[in-house]
This record gives structure tokens, sequence and C-alpha cells, in this order.
């Protein structure tokens, strides 16, 4: 059990991180993307409104010199101390150039930038190309870059590493080009980093919380410990008192003869044993400490073996009870336990059903399962999901004292037994008058 819990934690845990770190990395790298995006699509801009060019002085003079009139550095010459105190006004632009988009350009960012245009007739036919500021792709090639994307439609876009953007003319429409390889390579290698940096940090927090869940987890196992051997000790104590009392009350009944008080006296031993014997086969089971020996069995024959003393039993109470029972059904578990477990289910029903109903005990193959369903009426029972039932020492009567003289373990013993035998068990009510306890368990060929 605390192995199980241990497990479940480690899971949480790590679902957990991984969880935040998807969030963390997700959010980075969407941000990232959108950078890209936002900067590819200023220039398109930029571009735009120059008539396909990126000017320089949209982004400011470069390098500190100014430039002449035919577009050629000027001799770089010395200011004087005067002349920088009065300011530069190319070193202003580049300043104000500065302050505008920082985050996105800079005055090199027309000297960086590789782009291209093509301008189409609205037949699709190309009439201009524009190559002049990019080396890595020729005027054929720009014009299949221009039909393929005007055959696609879409105003903006991406097509191989180039950033596009369709304007509609006069005379037809023009598609500018930028190029983002560049930074969709960064990104690419920083997703890479990051999946990578993310696996390593996942494998770091699970040997950190294996490492700890073991201290986390040792108060409770001791705990638990201390409790389980607190039970087994408990029921070997009270088995001695429990058979001189038993032993006592034969006596009585030989020397002065059975009476009321002498049959609840055995009542009462009986009903504190069979507590005990079922406290501690619970409490081995949940640690899979009594195992049988598994082999493939018949289950068919095993339940209507198990379920036949349950018809006299129902039958002198005024109950009925009825069999359906599928043959030719196989599992592979314990045969003891099987029919210990048909025991706890049909005697559960047989104490809680209403007078003079009738319980229905069903077993039938649903593909590769088999469903073993026991219902009665009940008039204690509420509508819907009823895993509470489940619970150790849970009653649905408000008493623990009722005539049943039902434990209120029963039904956690025959959730350990489906359980070892690798199955599912639910109760239910879909009306609010009866409940029905299901069992599913893996089929085996005979």
């Amino acid at each position: 059990m605390i192995r199980s819990l241990r497990k479940k934690f480690v899971f949480v845990a790590m679902c957990s991180t991984f969880a935040v770190l998807l969030v963390i990395m997700g959010t980075i790298l969407v941000i990232n993307y959108k950078g890209i995006v936002q900067r590819a699509d200023r220039l398109l801009q930029i571009m735009e409104e120059n008539g396909g060019e990126l000017p320089r002085e949209a982004f400011g003079q470069p390098g500190g010199q100014p430039q002449g009139e035919d577009g050629e550095f000027t001799e770089e010459r010395d200011y004087s101390g005067e002349e920088l105190s009065q300011g530069r006004p190319e070193l202003d632009r580049s300043r104000e150039r500065e302050d505008w988009e920082p985050m996105l350009f800079s005055p090199e960012t027309p000297f960086e930038t590789r782009y291209f245009s093509v301008t189409l007739d609205d037949d699709g036919k190309v009439l201009e190309t524009q190559t002049n500021n990019v080396a890595a792709v020729s005027k054929e090639a720009a014009e299949i870059f221009g039909e393929t994307v005007w055959k696609k439609g879409k105003e903006t876009g991406f097509y191989q590493s180039y950033r596009y953007k369709q304007i509609s003319q006069e005379e037809g429409t023009m598609i500018l080009f930028v190029d983002c390889a560049r930074e969709l390579e960064s990104f690419r290698n920083f997703l890479a980093t990051s999946v990578m940096v993310s696996f390593l940090g996942l494998f770091l927090v699970l040997i950190l919380v294996l490492f700890f869940s073991r201290i986390i987890f040792k108060p409770v196992a001791e705990s638990y410990e201390k409790q389980k051997q607190f039970i087994t000790d408990a029921s070997h104590e009270l088995k001695t008192p429990l058979t001189i009392i038993d032993a006592n009350t034969e006596v009585l009944e030989m020397v002065q003869g059975e009476s009321e008080w002498t049959s609840s006296i055995r009542n009462q031993v009986k009903r504190l044993a069979s507590l005990t014997q079922q406290m501690v086969t619970l409490t081995r089971m949940e640690e899979g400490g009594q195992k049988g020996e598994m082999c493939v069995l018949p289950l068919s024959k095993t339940v209507r073996e198990a379920a036949e003393p349950f018809l006299f039993l129902a039958e002198y109470q005024g109950k009925k009870l009825e069999l359906k029972i599928q043959e030719n059904i196989f599992c592979r578990g314990e045969e003891k336990q099987i029919e210990q477990l048909i025991s706890l289910l049909l005697d559960n029903s047989v104490k809680y059903s209403t007078p003079e109903s009738t319980i229905s005990l069903i077993l039938e193959k649903k593909g590769k399962k088999a469903v073993l369903s026991v219902t009665n009426p009940s008039e204690t029972i509420q509508k819907g999901d009823l895993s509470i039932l489940f619970e150790r020492f849970y009653r649905t009567d408000a008493s623990r004292n009722s005539e049943t003289g039902g434990s209120g373990i029963g039904l956690s013993v025959a959730k350990a037994i489906v359980a070892a035998h690798k199955g599912k068990i639910a109760a239910y009510s879909q009306d609010g008058c009866s409940v029905a306890v299901a069992v599913t368990i893996p089929c085996r060929e005979s």
C-alpha cells in the first residue's frame, strides 16, 4: 500500500512539473516566434511604404559617418569638442531611430536585411522582379516564389524561410519577401535546446522526488506497519479470550440449558471472531502478503458452487435469489478467494435487501472481461455512485448495532480480492431503490 501511494505521489509530482515546464517553455517559444513575425511584418510594412525598398533614412545613418548625396560615405573626419557639443544632425537622427522601436531595428538593419520583390499582373504573370538586395535568390527563383505565393491567395505568411506580403496595386500585385532564415534557425536551435534542457530538468526532478519521497513516506510507512502489527497482535490476543468465553458458554448450556443469554453470547463471539479474521485478511491482502496459487479456473462453476448455499439462506429469510450464470467462462485466479468474494457479495445482499425481495446474481462475458453483478432492493440507499460502500466499517444505516449483525468490512475485503485479480469493482444505484455491485475481471481461455 505504501509503495502504491509513493508511486502515485511520484507520478503526480512529475506530471505537475511537466505541466509547469510545458506552460513556461511554450509561453517563451510563442513570444519568441511572435517576435520574429512582428519584426518581419514591420519590415514588410516599411518596404510597402517605400515602394518595395528599405531606405537607410528610415533607420538612421550607420556607423557615425554621414552620407553624401550620391549615397556613398564621405571621408572620415574628426569633430572638435565644440562641434560635438553643438550636436551632429546625423547622430541625432540615429539617436531618434534608436528611441523608435529599439527592440526591433537598429541603424544597421537595411544593410543586414535580405529582401526582394516580385510584381505580377491580375493573371499571375510576372511583370517585374527586384533581387538587388538578396544573393541567395536568383531572378528565376524569385519568379517561382512570386507565382507560388500568388496562387496561395494569402495576404501574409511564410514561404520556406521568407516572410511575404501581397500588396494590391493598379498594375497588379506586388509581393514583398523578407529573409527570416537566421531568425528561424535561431528559433529552432532555441526550441531544441529548450526540449533537451526540459527533459534534463525532468530527469533531475525525478531523482529528487524519488529521494525525498522516501523521506516523506517514511513516517507513514512506520505508522502503517505499526497499525498492521497492532491488528495482527490484537487478533491473536483476542482469540484466546474468545475461545474461553465460547467454551464457558458451552459449559453453562450443558449445566443450565440453552437460554436467550447464552445464545446472544455465542452470536457476539462469532461476530467478533469473524471481524478480527476479516481485518487480518484485509491487511494481508492490501500488502499482497496473502496470495494463493493463481491458475486458470472455471469461473462459472466456482460462482455457481459458492452461490448455492445462499439459495437456502435467502429462502429461509423469505427472499428469493436468482442466478443467471453464463457457462464456460474462465479466469486466472485463486479459487478460495473467488469463493470468498461471492460469499461476501451475496451475504451483504441478503442482509441488506428489503423483506420478501428478489436478489439477482448475473455472470456474463463481455469481450475479454467477465462481468459479475449482484443486485438487491434496498430502502437505505441513495441514487448515484456508491463507492463509499467499500470504505472500512461504513454502514448505510445510522446504527452499527442493527439486526443484520454486519461488521461493515466485508465489501472492503471484496475490493481487495478484486484488486488482487487485476479487476475492478463498483457499486451504484440507478433508481435509488436498489443497489448493484459490479465486478469486472479479465477472462482466460480454457
